[in-house]
């Protein structure tokens, strides 16, 4: 029995590279109901091209607040009110100044969605730190690394299931190479790791170059790239990186 299904809803980056969706990581637990990892524009499309419905969706994490991993929230939420019909509660989890973002971006968009959505909306900021393990409900926990991005930047480490059918997900955001990357992958059976570009391009994201150089201390059972151009993913597979692959998008994989 696996402890959850894991859909990539988008691999690309801000410029949607080589027609990649931006970045989403929907996450479907064995028990209990399905939780997005960030949420960027193409995410509601991705959700009805995978015939998922936002209904089954009842928590939204975000890995900082930069607008290609938050800027699908409006019509997420939109989905929810309308389609959907929500009247549970539904949470989101992010960085300080998530409540102000994404209201933002709702406002700018469809504003009378705030005024009466139905269903409670309760947004939880963390603060942007290293944390240990919080309770999200049974059979979820998550704990938060400090990254090397932007001031809003946090890796999740999820604990997903109840043992012996539980598994460790570990999601980096973006990222350049930092320390807290070993810690955040020590024992995950899955990291989801950025890859913005083959050779070293900006120190505030990780190159395929950097992660040969560092893979051996990445002790994850196996690691999945995101955030990459189609460059990266064929490198990759001219030169492999033992437990390294590429996801794209729609790839589904069970943890």
């Amino acid at each position: 029995m696996t402890a959850a299904r894991l859909r990539f809803l988008g691999t690309g980056n801000a410029f949607h590279a080589d027609g990649r969706g931006s970045p989403g990581l929907l996450v479907e637990p064995a028990a209990g109901p399905a939780f997005l990892v960030d949420c960027g524009p193409t995410a509601l499309p991705a959700l009805r091209g995978a015939a998922i419905e936002t209904a089954t969706i009842a928590r939204l994490f975000l890995t900082h607040l930069h607008g290609d991993h938050t800027a699908g929230w409006p019509f997420v939420l939109l989905d929810l009110v309308h389609r959907a019909r929500r009247r549970d509660r539904f949470d989101v989890v992010g960085p300080p100044g998530t409540r102000a973002a994404l209201e933002g971006l709702v406002r700018h968009c469809y504003p009378e969605v705030l005024d009466d959505p139905g269903f409670p909306l309760a947004v939880l900021e963390v603060p942007v730190a290293d944390a240990p393990e919080r309770s999200f409900g049974p059979a979820l926990a998550a704990a938060t690394w400090t990254v090397h991005h932007h001031p809003s930047s946090i890796a999740w480490r999820f604990r997903v299931g109840v043992p012996p059918h539980a598994g460790t997900l570990a999601v980096s955001g973006d990222t350049g190479w930092c320390p807290n990357l070993v810690s955040l992958a020590e024992g995950a059976d899955l990291l989801v790791l950025e890859c913005t570009s083959v050779e070293p391009e900006m120190p505030t994201h990780l190159s395929l170059a950097e992660l040969r150089a560092c893979a051996g201390t990445l002790r994850a059972t196996r690691v999945l790239l995101v955030h990459l151009p189609d460059a990266v993913a064929e490198a990759l597979a001219r030169d492999p990186i033992a437990r390294v692959e590429a996801a794209s998008d729609g790839l589904t994989v069970d943890l």
